[in-house]
């Protein structure tokens, strides 16, 4: 066995500009305290338009 990846995929759909700094921070900060436990889990992010 070479790979083996376990995890939650959580799509969020969030109005407003996806260029926008500010929005890129708040989704960070919601992903650290809301959607993910640090102490056990890594999380990522991406902007879509």
């Amino acid at each position: 066995m070479a790979n083996v990846k376990v995890g939650k995929f959580i799509e969020l759909e969030i109005t407003g500009k996806p260029s926008d700094k500010e929005m890129g921070k708040q989704i960070e900060a919601m992903g650290k305290k809301l959607l993910s436990n640090p102490v056990i889990e890594d999380f990522i992010f991406e902007i879509e338009e």
